[in-house]
């Protein structure tokens, strides 16, 4: 029988993928490397694991290989490897990728840093689509010193910053992810500040050892209120944490170093939803409100009770969740921060209504968005150019407030672009909308008005029975 042609034959391109494999690892076992070759059919974007040897003792140093040979790499100014769908595991993997082109004319060997090419390409918010692979970095028996003890410093200084990550994550109780980008910081009292930033996610977190660790969110537009990097108010505040100059200067450094991050890279998959993140943005939001508008708990139950009158269903709901008496009277006796869980849900409930949730990507205040059962007590008021701004000159018969302890009836102070300083009158004061987290504050009865940060502070004139 003659078989002819009906044999199978060998692809060219696995010829000469097995030649570049035998290239490689011949040279590096010649050199008393430890090679393992991993299984075609569990090739994911890795050919061979390289355990690194010095003076015949194996060092634990260990990095994985992805391996081409051919033609077809070939570009203008080297080679280049296809990153493909392993952009994410060569990039955030425990143990980094390298590339290595086997030439087949010159027999030459050429490699580049994977890891290396797309963590560098990620932090200035690029995606790598290639991997370039340069003439110049040829990997031969006179250069394999040269190249192993490279990777061994590059291995060396990976994985101190994952030990240091995992260390951080476990003293604050988080766990980091891969590709978030963490910053530590131990201020003048010994506490520590944990920077953390999510990649694609449109706000940063601060965990502070002094407050248990408690996540603050935040972003650029709360630590810059007047949107001036390298200002900062005179207490520099994120969320309910009040920070020294050396602590804000730091925080401003990581904001401005982590921007890049805040973008989703394209090739990641969507973040899901922060919960803990919305939890504890609706949770702020009506501890300012509370204390903005002491009888909002008030009004809205009388809300809710017109419109429980036409719901069953939400009659129903109402019914539980004021099943228990002792929460109802704590709920409306007892300051938000001094409540229990239960009552603060209860006064949750009658708050708001509904928290709609967009885009991981979004700042949080556009992130998260509260439907309030009850509307403000007064419209908003906002100008694009403030005219002036607060004084914060003292005297024995001035206190320094921030804005959001403002009350109507109070006298406070105000500096015009040159420096005069007159007196006004504050009519309300209300949680604003369009700038969630700021409070707005109305003038002398007037269409004038402001919208002020927490860290915004006034000086406002002592009633004379508390001087």
């Amino acid at each position: 029988m003659i078989l002819g042609d009906s044999l199978p034959k060998v692809p060219d391109a696995r010829k000469a993928g097995r030649a570049a494999v035998n290239a490689l690892r011949a040279l590096l076992e010649r050199h008393n490397h430890i090679v393992q070759e991993v299984d075609g059919q569990n090739d994911f974007g890795e050919d061979l694991h390289v355990t690194f040897t010095e003076g015949g003792e194996v060092t634990g140093d260990l990095v994985k290989i992805q391996v081409k040979g051919g033609h077809s790499w070939r570009r203008a100014t080297g080679y280049a490897v296809p990153v493909g769908d392993h952009g994410s595991t060569w990039a955030d993997g425990n143990i980094p990728v390298l590339c290595v082109v086997h030439d087949p004319d010159t027999d030459g060997l050429y490699w580049a840093n994977a890891t290396k090419q797309l963590l560098a390409a990620r932090r200035g918010g690029e995606v790598l689509k290639a991997i370039a692979v340069s003439l110049d970095d040829v990997l031969d028996d006179t250069s394999i010193a040269d190249f192993v003890a490279e990777v061994r410093r590059y291995l060396s200084r990976y994985r101190g910053n994952r030990i240091i990550q995992a260390q951080l994550g476990e003293m604050a109780g988080v766990e980091f992810g891969p590709s978030d980008l963490v910053q530590h910081h131990v201020n003048v009292y010994g506490e520590d500040l944990i920077f953390w930033q999510r990649r694609g996610e449109g706000f940063t977190t601060l965990l502070h050892s002094d407050l248990d660790w408690h996540p603050e969110y935040f972003g650029p537009e709360h630590f810059f209120p007047q949107g001036q990097p390298g200002t900062f108010p005179p207490v520099p505040v994120v969320g309910n944490t009040i920070l020294s100059t050396a602590e804000a200067q730091w925080l401003a450094a990581c904001l401005d170093a982590a921007q890049w991050a805040r973008e989703p890279a394209p090739d990641d998959p969507p973040l899901d939803t922060n919960i803990r993140a919305r939890d504890a943005y609706v949770a702020q939001r009506i501890e300012n409100r509370l204390r903005i508008e002491p009888d909002a708990v008030a009004r809205s139950i009388h809300q809710l009770r017109e419109e429980t009158a036409a719901d069953q269903d939400l009659a129903a709901v109402a019914a539980k969740w004021e099943a228990d008496a002792e929460v109802c009277a704590e709920a409306l006796s007892t300051p938000w921060d001094e409540m229990s869980s239960d009552a603060r849900g209860l006064v949750t409930f009658y708050l708001v209504k509904e928290v709609r949730a967009g885009s991981p990507a979004l700042a949080i205040d556009e992130q998260f968005r509260i439907v309030w059962r009850t509307a403000r007590v007064a419209g908003e008021y906002r100008f694009e150019a403030r005219i002036g701004q607060p004084s914060t000159r003292k005297s024995p018969h001035r206190e320094l407030v921030p804005a959001f302890m403002l009350r109507a009836g109070d006298r406070v102070y105000w500096l015009s672009r040159y420096g005069k300083e007159r007196g006004r009158t504050v009519s309300a004061v209300w949680d604003s909308r369009e700038t969630p987290g700021a409070v707005c504050v109305l003038f002398d009865d007037l269409s004038l008005g402001d919208t002020f940060w927490p860290g915004e502070f006034f000086t406002r004139r002592v009633p004379p029975k508390s001087r």
